[in-house]
């Protein structure tokens, strides 16, 4: 037997039970899709989402996160307390490092401060009028 003979028969029987089966399908299909099915489909989604809603309200929330930290929390110590040993020291380093220019930055920043305030509320009606004006602009055109 050659294959092409295998394929027709093979196509002839798929296209049979194709043929055979399809009118089966459609029926089904449309049964599915009938107004009645949706219908009753539809009125079973209040009562499947009461009782989602039951469901959930009965869980205690509080009780399963009060267990879940208080199991986790004790593991999480213990792997935090070598990376702290290691890194106390280089964060007290950098804080060591770093007083010295906080002594210089907040001063400045304490004189600065007045300036930008007094700026800004000048500044900030002009910019206003402008963006009205240029918005005024772009509407016209």
């Amino acid at each position: 037997m050659s294959e092409n003979e295998i394929g027709d028969i093979l196509g002839n029987v798929m296209g049979n039970v194709m043929g055979a089966t399809a009118p089966l399908m459609t029926g089904m299909i449309k049964s599915l899709l009938s107004p009645g099915m949706i219908k009753s489909v539809v009125g079973m989604v209040p009562d499947m989402l009461d009782a989602v809603v039951d469901a959930v309200s009965s869980i205690d929330l509080g009780e399963i996160l009060s267990s879940t930290i208080g199991a986790i929390l004790p593991v999480a110590m213990k792997l935090l307390d070598p990376l702290l040993d290691i890194l106390g020291p280089i964060i007290e380093a950098l804080l060591d490092m770093l007083t010295p220019v906080l002594e210089i930055v907040g001063p400045l920043l304490e004189a600065v401060g007045p300036m930008l305030s007094t700026l800004t509320k000048a500044v900030g009606p002009m910019l206003g009028a402008l963006s009205k004006g240029l918005g005024g602009l772009g509407s016209s055109g």
